[in-house]
């Protein structure tokens, strides 16, 4: 009797218009009706891809922390919506720590894919995967929004802001409280660390790689171009200044996060998301019904 009450009252608020006005862009934390009244709207939903791994004494999920506060962001600028998604990718250099989580590159993508097709089977159809300070997410990503596109002829958008920034001129005074904006956006500010939480701040005693860092400085190396690991668990992420105080944390997370908003604003992502619509269509009307036979 329950279920059949439940039934006949949800019927009845879909049937009279009566749906909660949306208290968040996050997917996973609305009800079925609310979705339902979002995609009448939009198809925009906004997925970050990140990393779990050693970061020094930095959170070890502080890629996927910029990631998912861009997409926070980005769902708020176009009125779309955001989803919790790869939280541990593909770590390349980070792998031999006990903090990182090992994924290989293949199951990254799969879980990604079997979560691009779920969305848009449910009305999702302008899908935008994030990453950022992540080198090897475009191994996962990429891969994902260019195998999507020859399996399913639908346009994905996979953005990697360490790609994108330069392109739209933001210097490093544009974003150098981006770490703390990103935890205050998040609601994990107190995750990073105070001046003095670790002591002297701990270092790598590990011996200097001479040879990559010669590879380095000749511009042949990254994540993408060569195999590497890290030498110490120390040795990546880096601290750089840390803040004194909690109150001096708050204002870089408020500055940060004045830094991310600008920047998304800089990024015309409306018109971007209108863009990727065209494309779809065009991919639909233009380019299947002329290259069929290729295509079966």
């Amino acid at each position: 009797m329950g279920i059949r009450l439940l039934t006949v009252f949800l019927a009845g608020l879909a049937l009279s218009g009566q749906v909660r006005k949306l208290h968040t862009r996050d997917l996973t934390r609305l009800s079925h009706l609310q979705v339902a009244e979002q995609l009448k709207k939009s198809d925009v939903i906004f997925i970050p891809v990140g990393a779990v791994e050693t970061n020094g004494i930095q959170p070890s999920d502080r890629d996927y922390v910029y990631a998912l506060s861009l997409a926070m962001t980005m769902a708020e600028e176009t009125g779309g919506l955001y989803m919790p998604g790869l939280a541990w990718s593909y770590p390349g250099t980070t792998l031999p720590a006990p903090s990182t989580i090992g994924f290989k590159i293949g199951s990254g993508t799969a879980f990604l894919k079997e979560t691009a097709h779920s969305l848009l089977r449910q009305g999702f159809r302008r899908q935008v995967y994030l990453s950022m300070s992540h080198g090897p997410a475009a191994l996962t990503a990429g891969t994902l929004v260019r195998e999507f596109y020859d399996e399913a002829r639908v346009p994905l958008l996979y953005i990697n802001m360490d790609e994108f920034l330069p392109k739209i001129k933001v210097v490093a005074a544009d974003r150098d409280k981006f770490l703390y904006g990103a935890h205050m956006i998040t609601g994990r500010l107190e995750d990073l660390a105070l001046k003095g939480d670790y002591g002297e701040t701990p270092h790598s005693t590990a011996p200097p790689n001479e040879g990559l860092a010669k590879l380095g400085k000749l511009g042949f190396s990254g994540s993408l171009y060569l195999g590497s690991w890290i030498n110490d668990v120390l040795a990546h992420g880096g601290s750089g200044t840390l803040p004194a105080t909690a109150a001096e944390r708050e204002a870089w997370g408020q500055h940060g996060a004045a830094q991310i908003r600008s920047v998304v604003k800089r990024m015309q992502l409306p018109g971007a998301m209108e863009a990727l619509r065209q494309h779809d269509r065009y991919t639909q009307d233009v380019i299947v019904p002329r290259l069929r036979e290729w295509l079966r």
